[in-house]
This record gives C-alpha cells, structure tokens and sequence, in this order.
C-alpha cells in the first residue's frame, strides 16, 4: 500500500473493528484511508453487524466495500472456548480466511492477525521463519489460517502476544480490568506464575500495521513488547499502580489447569520489523498507567 494511501483515498476493511485491537486500528488507519469497521457480537455505532461465518454475507460486505486492503482481525480469542469447540472455532478463525483469499482480487492486501501461540513454547524467542507446533486448537486453527494468507503474492501475517488496551468501559479493557478485578476481590484465588508472557499494547500494534501496509510488507512479521513476564509479575506491577495488595493472590508455578494447554514461554524475536524502521515499543508499566489513569483506577498520590 503506497504513500497515496495517505491521502484519504484507500478503502481500508478491517473485521474485528469492535475489539480492543480492531478500535485501535480503526483510530490509527481513519488517518490512512477510508475505513469499514465490522463488528458482530459487539457492533455498535460505525461497526457494521455482519456475521463472517456466513459466506453470503461476506461475499455482500466485499461486494459493498470494494477495499483496497483488508485487515482482518475477527476471531475467536479464548483458547479453553476453542479447545472445547473445535469446529465452532473453524467456523470464525478459518472459514473467513478461505473465503477472503478465494473472493479477494490477489492485488488486495490481506493482513491476517496471527499468534504468538503457533509456537510450543519450548524454544523462544521465535524468529519468523521457526517451525510451528501449536499445542492447543486456537493455536492449531492459527496455523491454518496462516498458511491460506501465505499463498497469496499480498499476503501479510503478523504474529503477536498477548494484547492489552483500553476498551470503552472498564469492563471491557480485557486483561489489565480483570486482572485488577481479582486483585480487588478478597477471596483468595492463584495466577499463573509459570508461562511468560509479553503483554503488548494495541495501538502499538496499530502503528506496526499502519507501518507494513505503508512499506507494502508481505510474509511474516512478528510485533512485541520487548518484557517478559508470568500473569502473576504483571498482576503485581497492576496492583502497585493501584496501590492494592496482593496477599491473597497465590502464584501457581506447576501449569495450567485451563481446557487448552498453554505455551510455556511465546516470546517473538522483533529483529525483522524492527530492521524496517519501526521503533516503537511502549513499556508495560506506562501502557498501564494510560489504561488505570483513563478509568480513575490509579492510587492517589501521597500527600504525606
């Protein structure tokens, strides 16, 4: 995709608009083009209501929007609801790939938002070019996926971890709301204190996407926050934020006990998007406090 795009005249189709990612993306590449947000389960406002898993429908949107570049980000995101419903899962996080790639004229880039957890887990950090071995069915249906979008001559895939943002509530803000949930809540419960994981904000990534259309970027990519840490060390950094106390939280270091298994330690090599010029790459703590401070969530300064 070419500086033109800068002008406002490129129609950009992202699905997923409605998530924490895909409202990033929507707010970084309104500035880039002309942009269609779908949505579904949580389309509301700009987003348009359309069900991918129904090829009619998709045929419809593409028919409509005409995009010069797709982005597509929709899928199912739990694991445990994909290991536990394996051809549901198929349905979004495949069945729309096969359909893109055939009804997508090959000139149209297509974006597909990949995973850090095609990779066991045993071997980090995982440079692009590494073999996959997923270990569970969401990681599984991403390998899939991957391979339709890397057929074509404008494929682009962009592997990357964990994600976390500012929904548009609180409750919405995925992993930094719900971690804080349970620190709040007195009953005693456990974090995982065992795999690593490098949660990495979403308008960061959007900047990545913005940046690889620009340069025209097909293959793999991967993108990254460059700290590592288990659920528990970034519940702890939260609860510090917030000034709240983590006594009640036990840190399990002996596994998950979810329905998919999960990877030990994901961590993507960015060496190869990095060698393009993008540099950005926003620290944990300072993601956290834009999320805390947004909602009223940080401590009260010490007027001591």
């Amino acid at each position: 995709m070419s500086d033109s795009g800068t002008h406002g005249n490129k129609k950009i189709l992202i699905t997923g608009a409605s998530g924490l990612l895909g409202r990033s993306l929507t707010a970084r590449l309104d500035g880039v083009g002309d942009v269609t947000g779908v949505g579904f389960s949580n389309s509301a406002g700009r987003f348009l209501p359309v069900d991918l898993r129904d090829v009619e429908a998709l045929k419809d949107l593409l028919k409509d929007a005409k995009p010069d570049a797709v982005i597509h980000g929709a899928a199912y995101r739990d694991p445990d609801f994909c290991e536990d419903h394996p051809k549901e899962a198929f349905r979004l996080n495949v069945g729309p790939v096969q359909q893109l790639c055939t009804l997508l004229p090959e000139s149209v880039p297509l974006v597909f938002v990949s995973s850090d957890y095609v990779f066991d887990g045993g071997a980090a950090p995982y440079r692009e070019e590494d073999a996959r071995d997923p270990v569970n069915v969401y990681g599984r249906l991403k390998v899939q996926a991957e391979d339709l979008v890397l057929e074509r001559t404008t494929g682009l895939v962009l592997r990357i971890p964990l994600l976390i943002g500012a929904g548009p509530t609180w409750e919405s803000s995925g992993f930094v709301s719900k971690t804080l949930a349970q620190i709040q809540n007195p009953t005693p419960s456990s974090l995982d204190h065992a795999g690593v994981r490098f949660p990495t904000w979403t308008d960061d990534v959007a900047e990545a996407v913005a940046h690889l259309l620009t340069i025209e970027a097909t293959g793999i990519y991967h993108y990254s926050s460059l700290e590592g840490g288990t659920k528990y060390d970034w519940a702890q950094e939260l609860a510090d934020l917030a000034g709240l106390s983590m006594e009640h939280i036990n840190p399990v270091r002996d596994g998950s006990t979810t329905s998919a298994v999960r990877p030990g330690d994901t961590q993507l090599a960015v060496e190869k998007i990095s060698q393009t010029g993008l540099t950005r790459f926003t620290p944990f703590r300072r993601v956290a406090q834009s999320i805390l401070s947004r909602f009223s969530v940080l401590k009260p300064p010490n007027t001591n």
